[in-house]
């Protein structure tokens, strides 16, 4: 009984995986369509810490960044 229900978890868990990747890669189409809606990640120096946090916006809004400095 064991075996059998390891069996079909284990199915279960290996068809699972494409279905998942399938729809990220459908939503990455959907971002490359518009070129002003991709996204561009900068890291930005944080006071206190050594690293840099990775802030990721888009074109449109790194220029509303960059006009408030």
């Amino acid at each position: 009984m064991r075996l059998i229900s390891f069996a079909v978890l284990s199915t279960a868990l290996i068809c699972s995986v494409p279905a998942a990747a399938k729809t990220q890669s459908e939503q990455e189409q959907q971002t490359v369509g518009n070129p002003a809606d991709k996204k561009v990640c900068r890291r930005l120096k944080t006071s206190g810490s050594r690293m840099a946090e990775r802030v990721c916006l888009t074109k449109e809004q790194w220029k509303q960044v960059d006009a408030l400095k």
